[in-house]
C-alpha cells in the first residue's frame, strides 16, 4: 500500500512539474474510470482511492496550492472518492488522472492551472491507443 501511494505521489509530482509547450509527456496511469467504477462496486477499490489521494495530494505540492483545504471549504478523502464516483460514471472512458486535474482545478476555480507557467490553461489529455 505504501509503495502504491508513494509510486503515485512520485507521478502526480512528476505531472505537476510540466514541460515546455512543445514537449509531449507519458503517464503510466493505467487507472481509467472504468476499472475505478467496477472496482468501487466490487468494494476492492483501496489502491484506486490511494492513488487518487496520491495524485491530489502530489498536485498541490507540486504547483503549491492547497486543493484539499481550498477555499476554506475542507474536502475529505471520501468526499474525492464520491466526486471522482460521479466523474468517472459520466466519462467512463477518462482516466482518474484526467478526473484528477479536473477536480483540482474545480477546488481552486481554476487557479491550479493558471499556475502553471509554460503550458496552456488546459486538462490532461489522454489519446488512446498512442504511447
Amino acid at each position: 500500500m505504501r509503495t502504491a501511494l508513494s509510486i503515485s505521489l512520485a507521478l502526480a509530482l512528476t505531472l505537476a512539474c510540466g514541460t515546455s509547450a512543445g514537449q509531449k509527456i507519458w503517464v503510466e496511469a493505467s487507472e481509467d474510470c472504468g476499472a475505478w467504477v467496477k472496482a468501487r462496486k466490487l468494494k476492492r477499490s483501496s489502491p484506486y482511492e490511494a492513488h487518487l489521494v496520491g495524485l491530489l495530494s502530489g498536485m498541490a505540492i507540486g504547483r503549491m496550492i492547497d486543493i484539499w483545504k481550498a477555499q476554506g471549504n475542507p474536502m475529505s478523502k471520501e468526499q474525492a472518492y464520491l466526486w471522482m464516483d460521479k466523474y468517472c460514471q459520466s466519462n467512463p472512458l477518462s482516466l482518474v488522472v484526467t478526473g484528477a486535474d479536473v477536480l483540482a482545478n474545480e477546488r481552486t476555480n481554476g487557479a491550479y492551472n493558471r499556475l502553471l507557467k509554460n503550458l496552456p490553461a488546459a486538462p490532461i489529455t489522454f489519446e488512446p491507443g498512442k504511447k
